[in-house]
């Protein structure tokens, strides 16, 4: 069986997981999941987000980074879940060691069922679904671990939204600095193009930074001890076929 039918197969259990526990809790809307670097990856929906499913993993996922990162440097411990409460839903969010899990709950039943059931039941689910998903391919096909593998000589890596808000990031410059930086560069360059910026290059004779977009949501930056224009191209190419 090849890798790509391991995934499908892999997304359908997933899926009929995800299934069963909204059929089982009213207060339920729709569940999400999707890895560290913000790659959607399976969601089911009882009630329309209005959101696309890559635009909730991205921003979700930015927003477990900033919190876990926070309550880190502030306490000095590991974040268990990230809960955004709104006048008719919501939103829990909890971080797995290989995945993030965005749940949407409608706020008058949730709370009458009780915010800490929902929050250790849910905990349990994610640690459930991250226990299947460690051993499968989707981890290794994971765009930050990907690019790790494919330019291993890589400074730093950072993924963020269009936005400018850090997803995952890998560098010695503070996220929000350089994930605001990188953003802007993004977007100045497709105000400059009147459109779309596929991928950029800011060389350097001994180092160079790629910033190349993701989808519709990411960007992706990457830091290089490499100025030559050659092997640089070559790097793009490997980004290319990961993200294709």
């Amino acid at each position: 069986m090849s890798k790509e039918d391991n995934i499908i197969i892999l997304n359908q259990e997933l899926s009929e997981l995800l299934n069963k526990e909204i059929e089982d809790h009213k207060s339920l809307l729709s569940l999400s999941i999707s890895t560290h670097g913000g790659t959607h990856i399976v969601s089911e929906l009882k009630e329309d987000i209005p959101m696309t499913k890559t635009e909730i993993s991205a921003a979700s996922s930015s927003l477990v980074f900033l919190s876990s990162k926070m309550l880190h440097d502030s306490l000095n411990q590991e974040i268990s879940y990230t809960l955004i409460t709104g006048k008719k839903r919501i939103i829990l969010s909890i971080l797995t060691d290989y995945m993030a899990l965005i749940a949407y709950l409608d706020r008058e039943l949730a709370e009458l069922e009780g915010l800490d059931f929902y929050i250790n039941s849910l905990r349990k689910f994610a640690i459930k679904l991250s226990a299947i998903i460690e051993t499968s391919d989707l981890i290794k096909e994971e765009i930050f671990v990907a690019i790790k593998r494919a330019i291993p000589n890589a400074l730093a890596i950072a993924i963020l939204t269009k936005d400018g808000l850090p997803i995952k990031v890998q560098s010695t410059m503070p996220e929000p600095t350089i994930s605001a930086m990188i953003s802007a560069i993004y977007n100045l360059s497709g105000v400059l193009l009147d459109g779309g910026l596929e991928f950029s290059i800011i060389g350097g004779e001994h180092g160079s930074i790629i910033i190349h977009e993701l989808d519709e949501s990411r960007i992706l930056a990457i830091a290089v001890s490499e100025g030559n224009e050659k092997i640089l191209r070559n790097y793009i190419a490997k980004i290319k076929a990961i993200i294709k």
